[in-house]
Formats: C-alpha cells, sequence, structure tokens
C-alpha cells in the first residue's frame, strides 16, 4: 500500500468532522478526531484561510470554497440535466429534482419548480438523506456495485425486506415512496446511468400526497427523460 500524508488525512478527517457535527469547536473537533487540540486548531486556522469552513460564534462550519467545489464535479451532470429537468418539470407541474451520490449519501444538487399548483414539494439545495430513505436514494442504491449494497443492506433495521426493495427496483428500472423523508411527500426516481454502467445521479419527481396518483402516469416522461440524461453522460 502506497504511503500517505499523515497531514493531509488529518486536514480532510478534521472537514469531514466539521461537515458532520458543524457548528462544531476546536475542543471538540480535536476529541473526535483524536488529534491534539493545537494540532486541530492549526489544521482549522488552514482550512478558514482556504474558505473550506468559516469560524462563527458557534463554531466552525463549512465554507463557500465547499460549494464551489461541489458545483465544479457535478458542473457536467448538472449543465446536461438542468434544461431537460426544465421542460420536464414544466410539462409534469411538479418538481423535478437530481440527486448526486455522495458516499452513502444522497444530495441534493439541482432541482426544477412545478408551476401549476399552489402546493408544492420543495428541496433545499445541498440538503442530504442516506440512499435507504426515499425514491432518490434508493434510484441510485439499486444500482450501485453488489458489495456497496450488501454493505448498505446490512445497516438497515430490516435486512431482507431492504434487500428485497432494492431487487425490485432493479426489475422495474425506478423506485417510488411516500412519507420516508417528509410527511405527505411522494415520489418516483429513476437512475442516471453513465455508459459504464455506473450510478452516481438520480432523477425525481416530487408530489405532495394530494396528488400521489399522478405518479403512475407521470413515470414514463420521468424515465424518457433520464434516459435522454444518461446518454450523455
Amino acid at each position: 500500500m502506497a504511503e500517505i500524508s499523515l497531514t493531509g488525512d488529518q486536514m480532510l478527517t478534521v472537514l469531514e468532522t466539521v461537515a458532520k457535527k458543524g457548528p462544531v469547536g476546536a475542543a471538540d473537533v480535536a476529541r473526535t478526531c483524536d488529534i491534539n487540540r493545537t494540532v486541530a486548531y492549526r489544521l482549522l486556522v488552514t482550512l478558514e484561510q482556504r474558505a473550506y469552513v468559516r469560524r462563527g460564534h458557534d463554531g466552525y462550519t463549512l465554507g463557500s470554497a465547499i460549494i464551489d467545489l461541489v458545483r465544479h464535479l457535478d458542473r457536467d451532470i448538472s449543465s446536461i440535466a438542468r434544461p431537460l429537468m426544465a421542460t420536464l418539470a414544466n410539462a409534469a407541474g411538479e418538481t423535478v429534482v437530481l440527486h448526486c451520490l455522495n458516499k452513502d449519501e444522497a444530495v441534493v444538487t439541482e432541482q426544477a419548480l412545478g408551476n401549476k399548483h399552489l402546493v408544492r414539494v420543495q428541496h433545499v439545495p445541498g440538503s442530504r438523506h442516506p440512499l435507504h430513505l426515499g425514491a432518490s436514494g434508493w434510484a441510485m442504491l439499486a444500482f450501485q456495485d453488489q458489495k456497496t449494497i450488501a454493505r448498505i443492506v446490512k445497516k438497515a433495521a430490516d435486512p431482507a425486506a431492504t434487500m428485497a426493495r432494492v431487487e425490485q427496483i432493479q426489475r422495474a428500472g425506478y423506485a417510488i415512496s411516500h412519507d420516508e423523508l417528509q410527511m405527505g411527500v411522494h415520489g418516483v426516481a429513476a437512475p442516471l446511468l453513465e455508459q459504464s454502467g455506473r450510478c452516481n445521479a438520480s432523477l425525481a419527481i416530487l408530489v405532495p400526497s394530494v396528488r400521489a396518483e399522478a405518479l403512475l402516469a407521470l413515470t414514463p416522461k420521468l424515465l424518457e427523460t433520464a434516459a435522454h440524461i444518461s446518454k450523455q453522460l
């Protein structure tokens, strides 16, 4: 195994700690990362100077450089998906959301809001949730490699039921959920598959429960749009 930079590894660990626990102070970061407090503070100051974290009254939180980095990472898929998402949202009259894979979580990357109804679903860009919750997460989970699927399924409260749902989504080619992340929200999501077969994103239509019956009719349009995006990845 190639040698790694201890300082670099510590800095990434500190950054991940701020992301998961922020706002957080230097003492808590040192304790969580099991490093000297002085070292933790020095790493935090370095990250702050590069805008990867920012210091507030309550402690350190993620900084603007992280947002720029994520935008750069997802620029290609976002630029491809954005106009197609707008077209789908206008046709369906419902909110369309793009999630991207980040470790074992689904992260909201883009959304196009439907404007035909007063009551609609709206996500917060940058928000995240586990892959085994919500249609968008399930759609990505079902199309990961078997090792990843097995690892995530093992953590679920009911592994057998979770695996059965994964297999059902694989057969159908899309995932449906309701009341998993937000009460009163129903969703249908399709994986966005790269030419290599990898799945790093999903596309979803989200509706309030009062229009849940519309999801079945909207699914073909969703799958068609997802296929168009996938071909361009």
